[in-house]
């Protein structure tokens, strides 16, 4: 697995400050992923949560802005129907006279959908598996010339984990480790 050509990846490392804890955690990557919204400014953004009640904590904070955009949640605490037209919604193409659309979700939606509509993917919280995280950041940048920005947000141990993947799709090396077969 590789990333897209015209994908940019943003390292941001979210850790330290006064206070070291889940929430202080959690309040500086909320505060980097509003500015990263507001600098990137995409018609269609994603953003990747490992858990449902980590979407619910973002999907209130984006809701709380006045100017960042029309928010959509996509994750199994949504009834069907609503995941459903939140997706739609989410995929029609862009129209300028509308807000820009952010959808929040888990892993269920890092496969299969393919819109050439998005060019920003946050990572709220890192993936648990490096293929995952190829899954998510190929969400942007699709079809032949696309771009993409995709904002990293993490925290301690995650940042050396999240530099070396990083640093692989930059030398165009697979992300996860081939093993090597012996004859």
């Amino acid at each position: 697995h590789r990333t897209a050509t015209g994908c940019i990846e943003e390292l941001v490392d979210c850790s330290g400050g006064e206070e070291i804890s889940l929430e202080s955690g959690t309040k500086r990557k909320l505060d980097a992923m509003m500015e990263s919204l507001k600098r990137v400014r995409s018609a269609r953004s994603i953003v990747f949560c490992n858990k449902i009640e980590t979407c619910r904590v973002v999907e209130n904070a984006l809701k709380r802005q006045d100017d960042i955009g029309q928010v959509l949640a996509y994750h199994e605490a949504i009834r069907a129907d609503l995941r459903t037209a939140a997706l739609n919604s989410w995929l029609t193409p862009p129209n300028p006279e509308e807000p820009p659309k952010i959808l929040v979700c888990t892993d269920r939606t890092s496969r299969g959908i393919d819109s050439m509509w998005c060019e920003h993917v946050i990572l709220f919280e890192f993936p648990r598996d490096p293929s995952e995280y190829v899954r998510r950041v190929g969400r942007t940048a699709r079809g032949a010339g696309g771009q993409g920005v995709v904002t990293v947000l993490v925290l301690g141990k995650q940042v050396a984990l999240a530099k070396e993947i990083m640093d692989r799709n930059r030398s165009g090396a697979p992300v996860h480790r081939v093993p090597r077969v012996w004859s």
